[in-house]
């Protein structure tokens, strides 16, 4: 067996050297044709070098790799026989080089639009690339499919190139949009057995032609969206128990209607043949794998029920509600996976949670980027969560928030959370903030109801020395109010979270004019607060007050309250307690806030008024169409207070409840609602109900839109706040934010519910300054 292998072995060496003699070299390789690609590029492309045997297959994959990369029309390989081997010729035909793309579009689809879609795709064509066929189709292909999304079925797109120059070209896409074509109406085939308006919700795009859909481009027929609206109408079925139901291809109908505009058009009807199948109710539902939490909890949080109509989208929300708790308490990679187990003949859905709970994640490292004047303790010190603690999503959004709350920074994105590649179970965070306008100089001027027409100069900083310091100097002389304040904060009183701060006033007060007063009022403001967990917190006011108060002579406050014309002293405190997860002081879209607060002031205190005045706040905003700084929001705000005198001190006037003005109803004058008397002088509330609602729109950049409804009323201690007594407005409100000025102008135009006096008009156009809650 040796020897024979030997012997073949022997031969392969005698064999070879004859068979490499008869194999060609390739003698040389000729480039030709080529002008701007150089000779060098071209054979870095190639494999195959002079002195190499000849390979046909080599050649071959050489040619494959000189067409794709985009910089000939033609490529064409050439052999001859030489004096020692191959002479291969490579002859090519350079692509012309573009010199400048233009697109040439109409009004539905702008040029920025295509580009933006291209960049997205990386299908830019760049000056001084080389023109391709194949890139140029791609790019058709991918403006169609613009078209196609805007509903311009009937689109047309030519691309022209133009010789400029020495095998330059500039290349122009000319598009013809052509008309629109819209749903004109959506038909069911099949018993639905739920209402077919439910089914067309679910559609995301495709909807019928309404003023809605029209507005919102709903209507648009997009032929590339329907097959989502299959999956939407499949899903709103399962949402509602109908487990087993199929929905199919939708035909196509043309047919006239008029259109919104009273036009008549020609448009599609969408027929969707559906079969909704059998109601599903529930059956079993168990929990299995969960060693962290216990399972009855777990079991309370799923919306799911034996007998009751099994849906998808409670099962959805159980699966999210879930998972929320694990990862609140660390457990970032945990896996909560629905088994559902339909049981045709009984109708029922048994369904099982299977969790996954995975290891317990910690955060390792924490960094902030982005605040150059802001210390970085002062924003490491909002963190409810520390480095070394488990990673609690729940604690980390609220620590997140409360760093956006304090008005110094805002998040530049979200923050970056990343596994540490060592080790996954710990969590590395990269927070990057961007510093808001920190100092705050004006001199303005304008009107205003509560202050009349004024000039004003304010210096404010809400960062002083970089810790979060709040230093306020105001001074403003107007028709109504003239006021001269100075004030400071201390956030982090001995690095502890401990608030101090005072502030000084002069404020002289004229509303004569409205048949009510004029009061001067100096004193000073000592504030001390503190957290108490979580988003609470707790603050306590000192106030001392020097009131000097006129009426008008003659009048019937000179002899209600005469005994309390002159100068006198009011000394209170004001113990206060509340909770703030609302995400901006200034552009609020989410979130709750709670406080409640008790004015005392009493005669121990040295002072000469004794009452108490408790006060409820509640605030409330959230997004209900779209997402980020475009989302519509939502705000709800609703204040209650009282007052009342103890060991028989009269009611100051000052103190009482006037409502009216955009701080409170704002279609009404400033502090014109409230009880009078028989003659029509304002007598002031002690007791008050303020009720608003919002529906803000973002128009773009600073400016706002928003619908408004205000409701409330003021009245004597010893009467009730009767719905039908209230005074109510409606309308809307142009809003602009300045960010540099950190207060918003208003126009407001509202239709009021109830006439003051019989001269008022039902409406109402102001403007204003700051917002009502």
């Amino acid at each position: 067996m040796r020897k024979r292998a030997l012997t073949l072995g022997l031969l392969a060496l005698l064999v070879l050297p004859v068979a490499l003699a008869a194999q060609d070299i390739v003698e040389k390789v000729e480039i030709a044709g080529n002008e701007r690609v150089t000779t060098e590029t071209v054979l870095y492309y190639l494999t195959v070098r002079e002195g190499d045997l000849y390979s046909a297959d080599q050649f071959r994959r050489d040619f494959r790799v000189l067409w794709s990369t985009g910089f000939f029309s033609d490529v064409k390989f050439e052999e001859s026989q030489g004096t020692r081997g191959k002479i291969v010729k490579i002859t090519v035909e350079e692509n012309p080089v573009v010199r400048a793309v233009t697109f040439k579009t109409g009004k539905k689809v702008k040029e920025k639009d295509i580009v933006d879609k291209l960049k997205e795709k990386d299908q830019a064509i760049l000056p001084y690339s080389y023109y391709s066929p194949f890139k140029v189709q791609r790019i058709k292909d991918t403006i169609t499919d613009l078209l196609y999304e805007k509903g311009l079925l009937a689109s047309k797109i030519d691309v022209e190139t133009v010789k400029q120059g020495k095998n330059e070209v500039d290349v122009q896409v000319r598009i013809d949009e052509g008309p629109k074509l819209r749903v004109g109406d959506v038909v069911f085939d099949g018993g639905t057995k739920i209402p077919a308006s439910a089914l067309k919700w679910s559609m995301k795009d495709n909807r019928p032609h309404s003023l809605f859909n029209w507005i919102a481009s709903k209507d648009v027929y997009k032929q590339n969206k329907v097959e989502a609206d299959v999956e939407g109408i499949k899903k709103k079925y399962q949402e509602l128990g109908y487990m087993e139901a199929s929905v199919g291809q939708p035909r196509t109908e043309e047919f006239v209607r008029r259109s919104v505009l009273f036009k008549k058009q020609k448009m599609i009807r969408l027929i969707f043949p559906v079969n909704p199948g059998y109601l599903y109710r529930t059956g079993e539902v168990k929990i299995e794998g969960s060693k962290a939490l216990n399972v009855k909890n777990l079991l309370a949080m799923v919306g799911l029920k034996a007998g009751e109509i099994y849906s998808t989208k409670d099962r959805e929300k159980s699966v999210t509600d879930m998972g929320e708790v694990f990862r609140d308490f660390g457990y970032v990679y945990a896996q909560i996976i629905p088994v559902e187990n339909l049981d045709p003949k009984n109708k029922i859905v048994n369904v099982t949670f299977n969790i996954n709970e995975g290891e317990v994640a910690y955060l390792n490292r924490l960094e902030f980027r982005g605040n150059i004047y802001t210390k970085d303790k002062v924003i490491r010190r909002e963190m409810i969560i520390r480095e070394g603690d488990r990673f609690s999503f729940n604690m980390f959004k609220n620590s997140i928030l409360r760093i956006k709350q304090l008005g110094l920074v805002d998040l530049e994105k979200d923050p970056d959370i990343k596994p540490n590649p060592d080790d996954p179970t710990k969590m590395d965070v990269q927070v990057n903030v961007k510093e808001m306008q920190r100092n705050n100089i004006q001199f303005t001027a304008g009107y205003s109801g509560y202050e009349g027409t004024f000039v004003a100069f304010s210096y404010s900083t809400v960062n002083f020395l970089g810790a979060g310091e709040t230093l306020e100097l105001a001074v403003q002389q107007g028709k109504l109010v003239k006021n001269y304040s100075f004030g400071f904060s201390e956030p982090y009183l001995f690095d502890k979270p401990i608030t101090a701060g005072f502030n000084i006033y002069d404020r002289k007060t004229d509303y004569s004019t409205y048949g009510l007063y004029k009061q001067l009022t100096k004193g000073i403001d000592l504030n001390l607060g503190t957290r108490l967990f979580g988003m609470w917190r707790a603050n306590l006011t000192y106030t001392v007050q020097r009131i000097e108060m006129d009426y008008p002579q003659g009048s019937y406050y000179a002899s209600y309250y005469g005994a309390m014309t002159g100068k006198y002293f009011e000394n209170s405190v004001t113990p206060m307690i509340w909770r703030s997860t609302v995400d901006s002081p200034l552009t609020p879209t989410r979130g709750t806030s709670y406080s409640a607060s008790f004015k005392y002031a009493g005669n121990f205190l040295g002072g000469a008024v004794d009452m108490i005045k408790p006060m409820l706040d509640f605030t409330h905003y959230r997004p209900v169409l779209g997402r980020g700084p475009k989302a519509h929001v939502i705000g709800l705000h609703a204040e209650y207070g009282f007052l009342k005198t103890l060991h028989g001190s009269q009611v100051p006037y000052w103190e009482r409840f006037f409502l009216g003005g955009e701080r409170s109803i704002r279609g009404y004058e400033v502090y014109t609602i409230g009880p009078r008397d028989v003659s029509g002088y304002m007598l002031g509330g002690e007791k008050q109900l303020v009720l608003n609602a919002e529906y803000i729109i973002p128009v773009g950049g600073p400016l706002y839109a928003i619908f408004f409804y205000d409701r409330g009323n003021t009245v004597a201690y010893g009467s009730s706040l009767a719905w039908k007594d209230m005074y109510s407005s409606a309308g809307i409100e142009a809003r602009l934010f300045i960010p540099a000025l950190r207060v918003p102008f208003r126009l407001i135009f509202a239709y009021n519910n109830k006439k003051i006096l019989a001269t008022d008009s039902d409406f109402a156009f102001r403007f204003a300054v700051g917002t009502t809650f």
